[in-house]
């Protein structure tokens, strides 16, 4: 099966938005593209970063810096 890149696949999509006449589907292809654009985009972390991240959080549990189960749950409530 011949995989079709990125570039290729949105052509396609632009065709067929261009003969689509349905106004609930345009819309609903509108909301979810507008919706994607929303989500911030995720930043992948480096070795390092990961391994500085995981140094702090050891620290923290050392220093007794920790929360239960139950309390992040309380927590999250007020969020």
């Amino acid at each position: 099966m011949k995989q079709v890149n990125i570039q290729e696949r949105k052509f396609n999509i632009i065709e067929q938005l261009i003969i689509l006449n349905d106004e609930d589907i345009f819309k609903q292809v509108e909301e979810l593209i507008h919706s994607a654009l929303q989500k911030p985009q995720l930043k992948r972390f480096t070795k390092q970063e990961l391994v500085n991240r995981a140094k702090i959080s050891n620290d923290n549990i050392k220093k007794g810096e920790v929360f239960s189960q139950d309390e992040v749950e309380k927590m999250s409530q007020n969020w």
